[in-house]
C-alpha cells in the first residue's frame, strides 16, 4: 500500500482508539446529576459500568469469528456505528434507554477492542510497536479526558445531563469518516492477503489448545481485575489511613495518569527484543512493591505507591496488547487472541472489586484485600512468565 494510505489507516486506527474509553469513562461523574433528573438511585446508575464490563466479558470471544464473516473494514464501520447509535439511545430515550444504550455502546466498543491488534498486525505488520504504543495511549488519554472533562462539559450544557452525555458522540463522527474513506478508496485490499493466511492457519491454530494463548490470557485477566478494583477502591484505602476522600480521589488520577508514559513506552521496546518475560516480572513486581508500600499510611509512600501502580499497570495493559501481536502469524489469529483474552479479562475485571469489596466487609479492614493483590501480582508473573517467552501460538 501506498504511504498515504498507510497514513489514513493509522488516522483511522488512532480515531477509532479515542471512542473506546470515553463513553463510559464520561458517565461517572455525572451519576449525581443523573440521578436528579431520571429519579433512578445511585446504586442502579453505577451499574452502567458493569453492564459495560459483562458485554465485553460475553462478546470478546465471538467478535473474530463475526468479523470474519462480515469482513475486517466492514466490522470496524459497524463498530464504529453501533457506539453512536448506543450514545443517542442512552442520551434522548428516557430511563430503559440509559440502559439499552449503554448495552448498544458497549457492543461497538468490545468490537473496537477486539480488532485493534488486528488492525496493526494487519497494517502494519513492521511497526507493531509503535501503532500499538500510539492507540495504546490514545485510548488512556481519552479515557482520562473524559472523566475529567464530563462536569466541565455538564457546565457548558447547561446542567443537561442527557446533553452531556450526547456530547460524546461528537467524537464518532470523524472516526466514522475516515474509515469510511479507508473502505471506500480500496483499503480492504491490504486485508485479502492476511484472510487467506487465516483461512490456511485455521485448520492448525486453535488458541484453547495453547499454553501460551492460556498464559497471555490469564496474565491480561488478573492485570485487569487489580487495575478496576484500584480504579472502585483506592480513594477509600486511602480514606482508611486517615487522608481525605478527596486527597484518595486525587490520588487515583495521579495512577491514571502514570499509565501514560508506560502506555507509549512498553509496546516500543518490548517489539525489539525477542523474550518479553523481563517486562512481565516489571510488571508483576511493581504492582506488588505499589500495593505493600500501601501498607505503611505513609504519606509520601503512598503518592510513591501509586506512581508505581500507575506505571505497572499501564505497563502490563501495553503488554498484553503487543502480545497479541507478537505471538501470533496473522491479524485472524491476533483477533482470536484478543478475543479471548479479553473475555478472561473483563470477566475477571467485573468480579474482582466487587469480591474486594465483600472481603472489606467481611474483615472489617483492607489489609485481607490487600494482601489477596499481592498474591495475584505473584500469579501475574509466575502465569505471565510463559507468555513472554519467544514463541507463536500453533
Amino acid at each position: 500500500m501506498m504511504k498515504k494510505e498507510l497514513k489514513l489507516i493509522l488516522a483511522g486506527i488512532l480515531f477509532l482508539a479515542a471512542i473506546l474509553r470515553i463513553p463510559l469513562t464520561s458517565v461517572g461523574p455525572l451519576i449525581p446529576s443523573l440521578s436528579d433528573t431520571t429519579g433512578l438511585s445511585l446504586t442502579n446508575l453505577s451499574q452502567l459500568t458493569s453492564i459495560s464490563l459483562l458485554v465485553f466479558a460475553i462478546l470478546s470471544t465471538l467478535v473474530p469469528k463475526i468479523s470474519r464473516r462480515l469482513g475486517l473494514l466492514p466490522s470496524i464501520l459497524g463498530s464504529i456505528s453501533l457506539v453512536l447509535v448506543g450514545i443517542m439511545v442512552r442520551s434522548f430515550t428516557g430511563n430503559i434507554g440509559l440502559y439499552i444504550g449503554t448495552v448498544i455502546i458497549a457492543v461497538g466498543i468490545c468490537f473496537g477492542n477486539v480488532l485493534l491488534p488486528t488492525l496493526a498486525k494487519t497494517y502494519f505488520p513492521n511497526k507493531l510497536g509503535k501503532i500499538t504504543s500510539s492507540y495504546t495511549i490514545v485510548m488512556n488519554l481519552m479515557g482520562a479526558i473524559g472523566s475529567s472533562a464530563a462536569i466541565p462539559v455538564l457546565g457548558l450544557m447547561h446542567n443537561v445531563p442527557s446533553l452531556a452525555l450526547a456530547s460524546v458522540g461528537f467524537l464518532t463522527l470523524p472516526a466514522l469518516l475516515v474509515w469510511l474513506m479507508i473502505y471506500l478508496t480500496g483499503g480492504a485490499n491490504a486485508t485479502q492477503t492476511d484472510a487467506g493466511t487465516a483461512t490456511q492457519m485455521g485448520a492448525k491454530v486453535n488458541i484453547y489448545r495453547s499454553k501460551i494463548a492460556w498464559s497471555l490470557a490469564t496474565f491480561m485477566g488478573l492485570q485487569s481485575l487489580i487495575f478496576y478494583t484500584y480504579v472502585s477502591w483506592l480513594p477509600k484505602i486511602i480514606e482508611s489511613k486517615g487522608y481525605s476522600l478527596a486527597f484518595g480521589g486525587s490520588l487515583l488520577g495521579v495512577l491514571q495518569l502514570m499509565i501514560l508514559p508506560a502506555s507509549f513506552v512498553v509496546p516500543v521496546f518490548a517489539e525489539k527484543v525477542k523474550n518479553q518475560t523481563g517486562f512481565v516480572i516489571f510488571a508483576g513486581s511493581a504492582i506488588f512493591v505499589g500495593t505493600l508500600l500501601l501498607f505503611t499510611g505513609n504519606e509520601f509512600l503512598m503518592v510513591v505507591a501509586v506512581l508505581i501502580l500507575g506505571i505497572a499497570v499501564g505497563s502490563a495493559f501495553s503488554l498484553s496488547l503487543i502480545l497479541f501481536t507478537i505471538r501470533t502469524h496473522s491479524g485472524q489469529v491476533a483477533a482470536e487472541l484478543s478475543g479471548m483474552s479479553q473475555t478472561v479479562g473483563y470477566t475477571l475485571a467485573a468480579v474482582g472489586p466487587v469480591f474486594f469489596g465483600l472481603l472489606v466487609g467481611w474483615t472489617g479492614s483492607f489489609i485481607t484485600p490487600l494482601m489477596l493483590i499481592l498474591v495475584l501480582a505473584v500469579l501475574m508473573v509466575v502465569i505471565g512468565y510463559k507468555a513472554g517467552k519467544p514463541g507463536f501460538i500453533d
